[in-house]
């Protein structure tokens, strides 16, 4: 299987699914994530409870990946998560990228950004235009 299968896999089975039996079939038991939340590596259990706790927030999303660099056997992707609020049911549209080595047809380094802040702003637990807040120097709440 080419290493784009395993990330489409990863990305259908893990968040569309919510399939968490997933990352331990598609990660290296001691693989560390980072970059998903700022100065914290992200081991198998973590990784678990964040797919959890994130799915409690809003309905099945899709992922739409637009872009997939794959060179030896690294693979690069820029991808959407699209998805709405539990409550109201309000579309909510983010942007991830990952950066991912793979050996033996499992995820061995990973390097994650997922844009919380909009993520956060879409579900109503940030302010509207946060970064614009933080950039003018006035403290949010």
């Amino acid at each position: 299987m080419a290493n784009s299968d395993i990330m489409r896999e990863w990305f259908s089975r893990v968040w569309e699914q919510g399939d968490v039996s997933a990352i331990d079939e598609l990660f290296v038991p001691d693989t560390l994530a980072q970059g998903i939340v700022p100065d914290m590596e992200m081991g198998v259990d973590e990784f678990k409870f964040l797919v959890a706790t994130m799915q409690e927030m809003i309905t099945t999303p899709k992922v739409r990946i637009e872009k997939l660099i794959e060179q030896d056997d690294w693979i690069s992707g820029f991808m959407t998560l699209m998805t709405e609020t539990i409550e109201q049911r309000k579309p909510v549209q983010v942007s991830c990228m990952v950066f991912c080595r793979f050996k033996d047809e499992k995820i061995v380094e990973a390097y994650n950004s997922f844009d919380f802040v909009n993520f956060f702003e879409q579900l109503g637990l940030l302010p509207q235009s946060t970064i614009a807040i933080c950039m003018s120097g006035q403290p949010i709440g």
